[in-house]
């Protein structure tokens, strides 16, 4: 079982370590704070309460501002995936959005990350655009950005 809790002020070295786990590129201390301290942003932190210590598995930060919401970044530690966790904090940073008053949310996601893609299209979005060259993967690598939309619904809240 997951619980998912916003981000507190304690939690900022856990976001910073999942996050380093889960992409190519850390999220600095300064990065992260200047982040949440910006109108309209959020984070949170999926709890795994299954282990002993309810270990973090994965996070999103998003944000809502003017009718409109975008996630900044989810990730799930690799030892997490494919149980359902990224679809929870998806679905838990859609209620936050639609809370928020948002009426689309929006997302960029990496062309060479099909479980992602296959995730977010099973909750609606759909692609709306492309940035060529957009990531960089450890390799130097180049990889093009999906510009993903989800039209926010009555059933999203």
């Amino acid at each position: 079982m997951v619980e998912i809790r916003l981000v507190g002020a304690a939690d900022g070295h856990v976001l910073e370590a999942l996050y380093a786990e889960c992409f190519d590129q850390p999220l600095a201390t300064d990065t992260r704070e200047s982040l949440l301290a910006s109108p309209g942003m959020w984070a949170s932190i999926a709890w795994d309460d299954e282990t002993a210590a309810g270990a973090a598995i994965g996070f999103v930060i998003a944000r809502s501002i003017a009718g409109e919401a975008e996630i900044v970044s989810i990730g799930v530690r690799p030892g997490g995936r494919r149980r359902g966790v990224g679809a929870a904090l998806l679905a838990d940073a859609l209620c936050r959005a639609v809370a928020l008053a948002a009426e689309a949310v929006f997302l960029e996601v990496a062309e060479d990350n099909p479980g992602a893609i296959a995730l977010y299209r099973s909750a609606a979005f759909a692609t709306v655009g492309r940035r060529p060259d957009y990531y960089r993967r450890k390799s130097k690598a180049p990889v093009a950005a999906l510009i993903m939309r989800h039209t926010v619904k009555k059933s999203d809240s």
